[in-house]
């Protein structure tokens, strides 16, 4: 995802947010079975956690997002991968080629905005015939993220408030993500359902550690002093729900894997 899209959010989102997405961009990864010399185009990459890991698996990875400062990243981090390169694109209208490449992937990227349909098919355009298509996505259900952790409790505080506009993050059913990657001319859809474990690197700093974060949601970022405070004691509390006998967090997270190939 790319909601941190500022110069100053690249290393936040580096640090915090492929903690929390890698395990799935592995996931995807391990589902497309061997990828080496193939193409591949990781659309919204954000810092290139995923374009690193499947250049280091031997493709060749063309990583793109709409942030200069992301791309940036990216690019720095796939310089000693012969034949992979960031660029800049708005995955609703990418100004590539149809059927350039092998695989196309977006993890936490086009399925959290309210253009995913653009997304998914811009997806399908590049891709050649019979080729790989790949997603991921929160579940959206229970605490499934930090960042959801974060909207329960923001919920539970300020019941009037919303924590991020209501066109972020579409909720999603694995019936209808799977209709809807049909309908953009994928074949061979599964959907499936994966889990891992997210653990802060200190529990007990777990609100300092996560704040900087949350500020990239504009019901946090509004939030005075006082309520700051309140927002904090809330968080703490719904962190520490999760903490295992020797006060480790550790939270489950689940997001939709979705593969199919190109018709």
């Amino acid at each position: 995802m790319t909601q941190f899209a500022a110069d100053s959010g690249t290393s936040l989102y580096e640090r915090m947010g492929e903690r929390t997405t890698q395990p799935f961009a592995l996931r995807v990864l391990d589902g497309l079975g061997a990828i080496a010399n193939r193409s591949v185009i990781d659309i919204a990459a954000g810092t290139g956690g995923l374009a690193v890991a499947a250049a280091e698996r031997g493709a060749f990875v063309t990583a793109t997002d709409v942030s200069a400062a992301m791309v940036k990243r990216a690019a720095e981090r796939l310089l000693p991968f012969q034949g992979s390169r960031a660029q800049i694109e708005d995955f609703r209208a990418l100004t590539i080629p149809d059927a350039q490449f092998d695989i196309s992937i977006s993890i936490f990227g086009v399925l959290a905005f309210a253009a995913w349909r653009q997304g998914i098919a811009e997806m399908a355009r590049v891709t050649r015939r019979g080729g790989q298509i790949a997603l991921a996505m929160w579940t959206h259900g229970d605490d499934c993220s930090p960042a959801h952790v974060m909207r329960r409790a923001f919920r539970n505080t300020f019941p009037e408030r919303e924590l991020w506009p209501a066109d972020l993050f579409p909720l999603f059913s694995e019936n209808s993500l799977t209709a809807s990657a049909r309908e953009a001319g994928l074949v061979g859809v599964e959907v499936q359902v994966a889990t891992a474990e997210w653990c802060p690197f200190s529990s007990a700093d777990v609100v300092r550690e996560c704040d900087p974060m949350f500020k990239g949601f504009p019901g946090y970022s509004a939030l005075v002093t006082h309520e700051t405070v309140a927002m904090h004691k809330a968080l703490a509390e719904a962190f520490q729900s999760y903490a295992d006998a020797h006060g480790i967090i550790r939270l489950p997270t689940k997001a939709f894997v979705v593969h199919g190939r190109k018709a």
